[in-house]
């Protein structure tokens, strides 16, 4: 492909992101919708992160997405048109198959509230894994809001390193305030990155060696994933279907989450396996949410770790994070077998899981 094939591919890729968007945007926090926009902004204008976004110019932009978010907001999904095919715009495996030849990687799946994500990137790295396919993904040429930095699509496992440099920016700049957290500096220390560090461009080009890094701890969260989908069975994804965005959804996804990253396929068995410091502090660090409420023992672990560098704490405490994952695991499908008349799954897991767990 040349840059216009390549270009008016991006375009078709972007419709449906746009769409997506138009659809979903309200599932996001005003907040956390104004720092979306604002690294959409960036991104889409070649600005980078350690450089000024002019308001006004910002604000131009915002106002124009929201017009075009309300023009699209009932249309489908559009095909994928490829020299003289085209494809559905969830078909990625179809895509890929034309596309891999070209080093270009197409990117359509789910993320949180089930809004349809999409890209389309680079191929930076492929390999397989015991029998899945994993592309680490490098330069994007189109996104959407959604700031997934990996996805498993069957027997494939993308990691996008452009996305986790993005993520780690964000966490840098926390890093360079004065109340940061032991993690976030101890993560970043590892690879030589300090508070005194400036943003600038030669700071950005480090931090793609830490993306591209952590991009591979990434993959072990995807195998623990596909490990799960299996041990959990097919049960698992109809109880997730019947539960809403509501936090018993949230609840459910994140005992997910926590059986993926202690199981021994998963991203910690990985970590400890070999002693990865700087991503053990980043594991800490992007511990949030009803994940860091499920997994309290490696808080502690790790502060425990920082003094003693002892690795048998950070081991005892996935084994801990995951017999209580487990136990959680189990009573929520035997909530979802017991189907109570007259009470709604979600209904039993706030009066017999949450209650007790959150405020």
């Amino acid at each position: 492909m040349d840059a216009s094939d390549i270009a008016n591919l991006a375009a078709q890729v972007k419709r449906n992101c746009n769409i997506s968007d138009a659809k979903f945007w309200g599932y996001y926090s005003l907040c956390g919708m104004l720092l979306r926009l604002r690294e959409l902004y960036r991104i889409e204008n070649g600005i980078r992160p350690y450089e000024k976004i002019q308001s006004d110019g910002v604000g131009a932009w915002i106002t124009e997405r929201e017009n075009l978010w309300r023009e699209l907001e009932d249309k489908e999904y559009e095909e994928i048109a490829i020299g003289n095919a085209r494809f559905g715009p969830f078909s990625a495996e179809s895509i890929n198959d034309l596309l891999g030849s070209e080093g270009l990687l197409y990117g359509a799946g789910y993320g949180l509230h089930m809004k349809p994500v999409f890209f389309l990137a680079d191929i930076q790295s492929s390999r397989t894994v015991n029998g899945f396919r994993i592309y680490i993904a490098g330069r994007e040429y189109a996104r959407d809001l959604s700031e997934n930095p990996a996805m498993l699509q069957s027997k494939t496992i993308i990691v996008r390193a452009d996305m986790i440099r993005l993520l780690l920016w964000q966490r840098f700049e926390e890093l360079r305030c004065n109340a940061a957290k032991d993690a976030l500096r101890c993560a970043f220390a590892r690879y030589g990155i300090s508070p005194d560090d400036a943003p600038s461009e030669v700071t950005y080009e480090r931090m793609r060696a830490v993306a591209e890094a952590e991009a591979e701890t990434f993959v072990f969260h995807e195998l623990g994933e596909a490990a799960e989908n299996v041990r959990l069975g097919r049960e698992w994804k109809d109880l997730l279907a019947e539960l809403s965005d509501g936090r018993t959804g949230l609840f459910a996804r994140g005992v997910k989450d926590v059986l993926a990253d202690t199981t021994e396929e998963g991203m910690l068995r990985h970590i400890i396996d070999h002693r990865k410091e700087g991503s053990l502090g980043f594991y800490v660090v992007f511990l949030g949410g009803i994940r860091k409420v499920l997994f309290p023992e490696i808080t502690s672990a790790f502060r425990v770790f920082i003094e003693t560098g002892d690795w048998e704490c950070i081991e005892r405490a996935r084994i801990e994070g995951r017999e209580r994952a487990e136990r959680y695991a189990a009573r929520l499908l035997e909530l979802y077998r017991e189907k109570r008349n007259g009470t709604t799954l979600a209904d039993s897991i706030e009066e017999e899981l949450l209650k007790s767990l959150l405020p």
